[in-house]
């Protein structure tokens, strides 16, 4: 039998945030701007505790690569 997992979902300081409330004391792992973004953000962060992976075709790395650049040049 599969564990359940629940996702809690809230608002904080303009962005949406995903909580995994069955492990208590964890911090917040995904946020986003919507809530979709949130929820892929908590699953890319999680990727290897659910045995996932994601690889970048190169249909996709150049937009990729462009949307790193602009994230760092933000910090």
């Amino acid at each position: 039998m599969k564990k359940t997992i629940k996702l809690t979902i809230s608002k904080m300081n303009g962005q949406f945030t995903v909580d995994d409330i069955s492990r208590p004391g964890s911090p917040l792992v995904g946020r986003g701007r919507t809530m979709k973004e949130a929820i892929g953000d908590y699953f890319h962060n999680n990727q290897t505790e659910f045995g996932i992976s994601f690889e970048v075709d190169k249909s996709a790395s150049k937009a990729e690569l462009r949307r790193r650049a602009r994230e760092l040049s933000k910090r």
